[in-house]
């Protein structure tokens, strides 16, 4: 365990196995979210191997991956979630714009797929 610089509250880390066992995630899709960016506080605490700590924002962070893509929501949607709030980290993130956005994707995927379907339909008549 770390102590936090700005306050005597104790900051746990974990490593890459401890992580996975928390959220139910395997160890591969935390090294990919990672990679896409969507993972915070990640140290290295010694240069001369590869181990890293993860920080406790990480559960929730994966708990909020898994949540969206529930929702359909592909990763590079989460990571735009996940960029509008560290970017705005003083607000909360407004989770019912965020799915109107989603179901009007989904609206338009649904008329595209009825053009395709009555195209095909038209196809089989002929």
């Amino acid at each position: 365990m770390d102590y936090g610089q700005r306050s005597n509250k104790i900051v746990t880390k974990m490593k890459i196995g401890e992580l996975s066992k928390r959220t139910g995630v395997s160890r591969d899709t935390i090294r990919h979210y990672e990679k896409l960016g969507m993972l915070s506080d990640i140290s290295r605490p010694f240069e001369w191997n590869n181990y890293k700590n993860y920080g406790e924002e990480n559960i929730k962070r994966i708990q909020v991956i898994k949540y969206f893509q529930k929702f359909s929501f592909k990763l590079k949607e989460i990571g735009e979630v996940f960029d509008q709030r560290d970017a705005n980290s003083n607000q909360c993130i407004d989770k019912s714009e965020v799915f109107r956005s989603k179901l009007k994707i989904i609206g338009q995927e649904i008329e595209n797929l009825k053009k395709t379907y009555d195209e095909i339909m038209e196809v089989i008549k002929d």
